[in-house]
């Protein structure tokens, strides 16, 4: 065993085996900036460092292991490449929208233009990666539910409905840390959440209709991307969609973080009170 463990190590950081792990990384991996994974690091350091008593537990028991998994693999690894994964598809709108502004801007089409406005297409990458982006935001609040779900021992998996699930869980002082979360950001996730009947872009896109990122407008004044999922500018704006769409990452990991502090914090003090009892 020492034998084959020394052999692994060795080929592990051979020069060679190195040179070739990074050059798969370089084609294809992709990884959180620090500002993004402060908050998993925060979670990883409450689970670890040290152990709490109920992960302890959950661990040591045969039939209920599996809570532990759904819970630390939810957060750490559905929740967190899932989170990526809206990133990625953010950054490759940003490129694309960039890319184009440029290469259009080159033409001084404006200047020829008058008072028309034209539309231009083909743009159908950039709506490809739209749907990419909304339909991967929507699943890693999804995902997150169901990791947070997993600490009352219980399989559920809509962020839309989740305080109703809440309201039934103990102990209540986590639960209830969790659903004030929930309706600080909850109305900022309407473009990937029906509800009262307004069907959100996410469901347009996944049942029902294919929904652009926005049409190229060339006017006197500029180029701006106009309408598509996001409504772009159609009141004389000049919000680009990678704007539009940072702010909305922004908010996702907002609510991932903070929902975190908030289940550390009430956890604790809910163990500790078990302790105390």
């Amino acid at each position: 065993m020492q034998n084959f463990l020394a052999e692994s190590l060795a080929r592990y950081f051979d020069p060679q085996f190195q040179s070739c792990m990074s050059a798969i990384k370089t084609i294809a991996g992709y990884e959180l900036q620090e500002k993004h994974k402060a908050g998993f690091l925060e979670f990883h350091r409450y689970i670890t460092d040290p152990q709490p008593n109920f992960i302890s537990e959950l661990r040591s028991d045969p039939k209920r292991e599996h809570w532990y998994h759904l819970l630390v693999n939810g957060v750490l690894g559905n929740v967190q490449r899932s989170f990526s994964c809206v990133l990625y598809h953010q950054d490759r709108l940003a490129n694309v929208e960039a890319s184009l502004m440029k290469i259009i801007g080159r033409y001084n089409l404006s200047e020829s233009l008058g008072a028309s406005t034209w539309g231009l297409g083909d743009t159908s990458i950039l709506d490809f990666e739209y749907q990419a982006y909304v339909l991967a935001y929507r699943r890693c609040l999804d995902q997150f539910a169901g990791a947070m779900a997993a600490f009352f021992k219980n399989k559920y998996s809509s962020f839309r409905t989740f305080p109703a699930f809440l309201a039934r869980r103990k102990p209540q002082e986590v639960a209830l840390s969790i659903s004030d979360i929930h309706k600080k950001y909850v109305e900022h996730f309407e473009f990937v959440l029906s509800e009262g009947g307004v069907t959100s872009v996410r469901d347009r896109i996944a049942h029902y209709e294919f929904v652009p990122a926005g049409c190229v407008n060339i006017s006197a004044v500029g180029i701006v991307l106009v309408g598509g999922g996001e409504n772009l500018n159609l009141n004389g704006d000049r919000n680009s969609l990678t704007e539009t769409l940072s702010k909305k990452t922004d908010l996702l990991y907002e609510c991932i973080a903070e929902t975190i502090r908030a289940f550390i914090e009430s956890a604790s003090k809910w163990e500790n009170n078990k302790g105390e009892s």
